[in-house]
């Protein structure tokens, strides 16, 4: 079984990905002569066939450059690739500045119309009617070109954050009562995991929170420039609200993500009881946030990554051959790479690059979090590799608020395959514990960050200043509401807004970890349950792609996450998993 990717079946060497490179140039100088062309059905059909070849090559070079560099994140090549890479990105951003003024221009029915005879803009038919639904966000090409000339510059706050969080942030030395350590970002939560003392923990987690106390005022500076850009970007598209702003081009209600933040706040009892049973079990007088890595059971099972490999295929049979057979070719020979290698990227993902399907990394460690990873990446594989075979290229990729239904949603698969399997009490435990977890991390920690970036944005919006003491009291107010935990006993934790990058690099993106976890649970209760037709509604979610708007395609999965029901079911499930886990230890 093959454990390393094979980059070379996308390019054999680096000079075929520069000619590709060059091809891209060309490609991107011709796609400018279309300016003032976009009225008529067959310059229209040309220039979106001639922007499809452009992407495609630019994402395919795009992927390859960033698989390889994670492969070895020391390399300098690579290093330097990603800064060719941006610049590529810049250049075919400014080219397609003139696009949507254009497109604007002319009437949709006559588009619509153009559609019946083309079957080029007919495939584009969505990806065009986005254009118009979003026609008053849309700015003159002259606007359209300073902003995107000034995209590097607005970027780069989350550049320094970069910089400050990880290439400034040296690693620290310690004293234990196992002896002397090193602690960093990388292997903090390994130690929270693996100290038994409290006191060790704490020490931990000060050291590694003291950097961001150190620096809190730069922090806080660059955050307020990240805001102040957010707030930029709203006024100058004409967005109402800053939530507007990030939810309107896919159609996501307000009320949704508002709903959601009101939804986990009125239903934080089973989060509380869950810190309240850990307390008790590890027998500690004050639970701190640094003891929520301690597990309360081991179990000694090692999955190889081929053992692995058998129980994910195991775990989802009861989906059918067709989905057995997607599974299968997620994780063939080459388009997985397996195991820890020196200057490795940490973590997994799934990706894809155009024309040669879907990709995994993996960091597999033969334990039970690597084996969960496993099948959660294979979920995202699977939905990939679903919406290549049913949709033509521009409405291939799905969007973020439905990314996580298919993985988590494997994850579902295997907890419950586990639990009916294994007569091993620690492996349940540790299941259950790792599922509660995930409800806690996925469902109400990332609700919170989603609460504390709102109400940070607001403050600004009001004319409030944004300082580190504005947003520590922000997150302590948070942590009181959610967990029922005073970060006076412990106060460096009031800066873990600054720990956390997606608040940095991607803002009003992580609300959509917990309407995706929501979604996922729904579905799968309703397959788990045998309702009618719910099986073929989630393969026909995952061959949709990105068809249509996000809530209509899983609205027809069987998910209203306009209703709040979604959300409270999230909050019930992990009582229940609560209720599992406590007859477990009983």
């Amino acid at each position: 079984m093959q454990t390393k990717w094979n980059l070379n079946e996308v390019y054999n060497n680096k000079e075929e990905l520069l000619k590709e490179k060059q091809v891209l140039e060309q490609t991107i100088e011709e796609l400018k002569t279309y300016q003032g062309k976009l009225n008529n059905k067959n310059d229209l059909e040309s220039f979106l066939a001639l922007s499809s070849k452009g992407e495609i090559i630019l994402s395919r070079i795009y992927s390859y450059l960033q698989m390889k560099f994670d492969l070895n994140q020391k390399d300098l090549e690579s290093q330097q690739d990603l800064g060719m890479l941006q610049n590529l990105l810049t250049n075919y951003v400014s080219a397609m500045s003139y696009v949507n003024e254009e497109i604007l221009k002319n009437k949709y029915d006559d588009i619509l119309a153009w559609s019946n005879e083309s079957k080029v803009i007919k495939e584009n038919l969505f990806p065009l009617k986005k254009i118009f639904d979003g026609a008053k966000h849309v700015l003159t090409y002259k606007e359209e070109k300073i902003l995107a000339n000034f995209s590097n510059v607005s970027g780069g706050y989350s550049s320094l954050y970069e910089m400050l969080d990880n290439s400034d942030n040296e690693p620290f030395e310690i004293e234990t009562e196992q002896g002397e350590i090193t602690v960093s970002k990388n292997n903090y939560t390994y130690y929270l995991a693996t100290l038994k003392s409290q006191e060790d923990r704490r020490k931990v987690f000060e050291t590694l929170y003291s950097f961001y106390d150190d620096h809190k005022n730069t922090f806080a500076a660059i955050y307020k420039g990240i805001i102040d850009k957010d707030i930029a970007l709203m006024k100058s598209r004409n967005y109402k609200t800053i939530l507007e702003a990030f939810l309107e081009h896919n159609q996501i209600p307000e009320q949704v993500y508002l709903s959601l933040i009101e939804t986990a706040k009125k239903h934080t009892e089973p989060l509380k009881e869950w810190i309240q049973l850990r307390k008790k079990y590890f027998k500690l007088d004050e639970y701190h946030t640094y003891d929520r890595m301690l597990t309360l059971a081991k179990s000694d099972v090692k999955y190889s990554y081929e053992k692995g490999y058998s129980i994910v295929m195991d775990a989802l049979k009861d989906m059918g051959d067709d989905f057995i057979a997607h599974a299968k070719k997620a994780l063939k020979d080459g388009h997985v790479d397996v195991y820890p290698t020196e200057g490795k990227r940490s973590g997994a993902y799934s990706t894809q690059i155009p024309e040669h399907g879907a990709y995994i990394l993996l960091n597999h460690t033969d334990d039970l979090d690597s084996l969960f990873t496993l099948i959660h990446e294979t979920g995202h594989s699977i939905h990939t590799l679903y919406a290549l075979e049913n949709q033509p290229y521009p409405t291939q990729d799905y969007v973020i608020f439905v990314a996580e239904i298919a993985s988590t949603f494997n994850e579902q698969c295997l907890l419950d395959y586990l639990l009916k399997n294994s007569s091993d009490k620690n492996l349940k435990i540790q299941a259950l514990e790792q599922q509660i977890d995930g409800i806690v991390g996925t469902f109400y920690r990332q609700t919170l960050f989603a609460d504390f970036e709102y109400q940070a944005h607001m403050k600004a919006l009001n004319g409030e200043g944004i300082t580190y003491e504005t947003l520590c009291n922000i997150m302590k107010d948070l942590y009181l509401e959610y967990y029922g935990i005073d970060l006076e006993t412990e106060p460096l934790k009031k800066f873990v807004w600054a720990y956390i990058p997606h608040l940095f690099n991607s803002p009003f993106y992580v609300y959509q970890y917990a309407t995706c976890l929501s979604a996922s649970l729904q579905i799968y209760q309703n397959v788990k349950d045998g309702v009618e037709g719910a099986k073929e509604k989630y393969i026909n979610m995952l061959k949709e792609g990105g068809d249509d708007y996000p809530i209509e395609i899983i609205k027809r999965a069987g998910v209203d996450l306009t209703s709040e029901q979604p959300f409270v079911n999230v909050c019930n499930k992990l009582e229940s998993l609560i209720k599992q886990l406590k007859e477990l230890l009983d």
